[in-house]
Parts: C-alpha cells; structure tokens; sequence
C-alpha cells in the first residue's frame, strides 16, 4: 500500500492528482482529522485502498507493515516563502486570519512560531515527531527523518527536479505515464519579491534542518540519476510529450476519475 506523505507547498498537490490517476481506491486523511491509531487502522483496512494520500507524518507504517511511503521536498527558502504568501492571500488558508490581524510580514510570519510547519517543517513530518508543533527539532529528528526514508519510502521526489523524479517514481512503480498539469501554482497578482539576505538569513535560522535534509536528498538523488543512462533524454522527451497529448490525457483521467467517483 503507497502513502503519500503530503508536505504543504512543495509541489505536493501536482503529486497527488497524479497518484489519484494511477489508483482507483484512494483513502485521504490529514493529522487534523485525528491520530494514527487502531480505529484509523480499522477505517484502512474496511475501505481497502491501494493509496493513503493527505497532509500527516510519517508513522502509519507501525500501524499497517506493508506501507511504502513517497513525498516531495522543496528548497526550505522558497517554500516559506509560498507557504507566506498561501497564508497571506487565501482566506481559507488556517493561518490567514493571525497574519491579517497581526499585519504579519514575512520575517514576522517565521519568527511567530505559529505553526511547526514554518520551523522544519519536513524534518518534523519525515521524522513523525509526535508533538508537531511544539516538539524540539534536532540532530537525532534529522538523523530519524534521513533514517526513514532510507527504510519505509519508494521515492522522495524533490519539486525543482518534479519531471526526472516522477519519471523515476513511475518507473519503479509501474505506472502508466504520469502526465499532469500544475496544481495550486500560487498567483498574487505579481510575483512575490525574493527576500532579502537579512530574511533568507532568518529562514534558514528556523529551518536549520530542513535545509540539512534537503541539501541530504539533493545528493541522494543525484546519485541515483547518475546510475540511469539516458534520463536526461527520457525527461526531455516527457515533457515534451505532457506538454502537448500529456494535458489532454490528464483530463480524459481526471473526467474518468470524478465520474467513477459519483
């Protein structure tokens, strides 16, 4: 069974329509819905899904032995980033309120410790820390979230390298082409200005060990793509390909897949 850890603002939704494509029985659920425990154990195995896909940590596989984890990483700068201008521009976002009525920056926005998702966020759910927002994120929760996915994932895909990542993960999955259009690209109106060093500064403060497991699972990837002859070419062809018939594709499976579904 494939669970896909979903990390806010990290390509993650693109990821998921993917995945709903590959597999008819989708089972969804996120940490707010309540924990990983035997009565979540029990709605799994009734509903008897090939994928659980949503917005919790790693941990179900103590539960349920067979899971086999993927997720998308993203350079811990840009996605603070996003993850500010998600809270500051989407009214239904669950920070939207505090960053309005508090007139949050974005410097104001890391530092207000509002939500363990802006202080290491990935650490926090690779590791499946059990206090989200509140546990203290160090070496050992690094070496916990690096541990993990060396044992429990098939793929880490990184949102920079989506293309040659989801070519990979397909691959060792066997799926059928996994062609997709972007979801959930943040649009502002205009697009958010870099921050500053004094800001890049102060994120990479908060999300020490984000950026430790990213920089981590860069070279992880790039030494597994260098053992694959002819990826390069492959990806090109693909994108190619998802840029002309890929979107009519998608669509023929999305239709299918909302009409199988009513």
């Amino acid at each position: 069974m494939l669970a896909f850890v979903h990390i806010p603002k990290t390509a993650g939704t693109t990821l998921h329509k993917i995945i709903a494509h590959q597999y008819p029985r989708v089972f969804i659920h996120h940490d707010s819905d309540g924990p990983l425990d035997s009565a979540l154990t029990t709605r799994i195995r009734e509903e008897n899904p090939q994928a659980v896909m949503g917005h919790f940590s790693v941990g179900l596989h103590s539960l349920i032995p067979e899971i086999r984890y993927v997720t998308c990483l993203r350079e811990p700068i840009s996605r603070i980033v996003s993850h500010y201008q998600h809270a500051l521009n989407d009214s239904a976002h669950y920070l939207h309120q505090v960053v309005i009525s508090e007139n949050l920056d974005l410097p104001g926005y890391v530092s207000s410790g509002l939500s363990g998702e802006l202080s290491n966020g990935m650490t926090r759910m690779l590791a499946g820390v059990a206090d989200f927002h509140h546990a203290v994120v160090n070496e050992q929760t690094l070496a916990l979230a690096k541990s993990n996915i060396e044992t429990f994932f098939d793929g880490v895909i990184l949102s920079e390298l989506f293309d040659p990542g989801i070519l990979m993960l397909a691959e060792t999955l066997h799926w059928k082409s996994p062609y997709y259009l972007r979801r959930k690209v943040g649009r502002y109106g205009s697009a958010p200005r870099k921050p500053d060093e004094r800001t890049r500064m102060l994120i990479q403060e908060h999300n020490r060990f984000d950026c430790e497991l990213h920089a981590w699972a860069k070279q992880r990837f790039e030494t597994q793509t260098a053992t694959i002859p002819g990826l390069p070419a492959r990806t090109t062809r693909f994108q190619q390909a998802n840029s002309s018939v890929g979107k009519a594709i998608f669509c023929l499976r999305e239709l299918g897949r909302r009409l199988g579904h009513q």
